[in-house]
């Protein structure tokens, strides 16, 4: 599923960080070799001026945090996360990251930093990884973690690995085409799913049809007729692209993460619903055991991953190689 892992010698003394990359926000943590979190904070990520100034925030809070909470400590590695295709040296169809777009993230996360050893991965896989390291997906032989939310996407977990992809692309399902009227249109690479079933555009629709501005929590817990139209076309989009899904995983557990889950009371029963009638042997669907820093604790689960096996057993196969030793 991916190359060889970058490994660092030793773990004595040592500390890694997690980096989360999103649209509006960056998390950034601090962490000793078994897990636990020595110190975090958050940053706006004004993507509109584009990733090196951004970056180079993040250099600054790698410091403040190192300072802080882990002076006697050797920070040995980064693990860094955000929206897109993120490949080893580049990061591909992020719209959330405007003018991110082919940077080479681990790189310049390496130039900015001074640590040697920087691993990257797309921010839903990365919450794939720590739901099966400590979450909701821990023992499953197979598995989906969904993240609804503004974006659509998903994570394959097979044998306790999270997939990647021959391009680092597995999961991008907010490509997936809908039936119905959802998916009348067919453009090529365009993100079909997302754009009609996404956070934004069910507000977008939800105010073109109801004249108001809501949240995704908001219209889900309306009642009126026309708000539960849209919520019931939205899920039953969903709910038929994770049937497929599920046929062809076949999972012991899907789990979904992102914005959606705080309107679960609404949502998990339709998916469970549309699950239990579309495939042959189905799965249970359960909320992610993580709220909303899935993503930060894959990131922390990556950069560690580089100290080798906690307990001597495999590693979790999900990296995308931007090291150097």
């Amino acid at each position: 599923m991916c190359g060889e892992r970058v490994r660092v010698e030793s773990s004595d003394g040592a500390a890694v960080m997690g980096i989360d990359i999103g649209g509006t926000k960056i998390e950034v943590a601090l962490a000793a070799p078994d897990g636990e979190i020595l110190g975090r904070a958050r940053l706006k990520t004004r993507a509109q001026e584009g990733p090196g100034p951004a970056l180079e925030r993040v250099a600054g809070m790698v410091v403040a945090l190192h300072r802080r909470h882990g002076a006697d400590r050797r920070i040995v590695a980064l693990g860094a996360v955000c929206p897109g295709v993120v490949q080893p040296d580049r990061i591909l169809l992020a719209p959330n990251l405007p003018g991110w777009e082919e940077t080479d993230l681990a790189a310049q996360l390496r130039s900015a930093t001074g640590v040697a050893t920087v691993v990257v991965t797309n921010d839903v896989r990365a919450g794939a990884l720590a739901e099966v390291r400590l979450g909701a997906l821990r023992g499953c032989r197979s598995g989906l973690y969904v993240n609804l939310g503004t974006g659509i996407a998903a994570a394959l977990v097979v044998d306790g690995r999270v997939a990647e992809g021959a391009h680092h692309a597995a999961g991008e399902i907010g490509y997936v085409r809908p039936s119905g009227a959802l998916g009348a249109w067919a453009v090529t690479g365009y993100p079909h799913l997302e754009s009609a079933v996404g956070g934004n555009a069910l507000a977008e629709r939800a105010a073109n049809v109801l004249g108001e501005s809501l949240s995704t929590a908001q219209l889900f817990g309306r009642a009126d007729p026309v708000s539960a139209h849209l919520v019931h076309q939205a899920l039953g989009a969903l709910g038929t692209a994770l049937v497929n899904l599920a046929v062809f995983a076949d999972p012991d557990r899907v789990v979904i993460g992102g914005g959606f889950t705080a309107s679960a009371d609404v949502v998990l029963p339709v998916l469970d619903a549309y699950l239990r009638t579309g495939v042959p042997f189905p799965p249970e669907v359960v909320v992610g055991d993580f709220d909303r820093d899935a993503s930060l604790h894959g990131a922390i689960a990556l950069a560690l991953d580089t100290l080798g096996p906690p307990d001597g057993g495999p590693l979790l196969d999900l990296c995308t190689e931007g090291a150097t030793r």
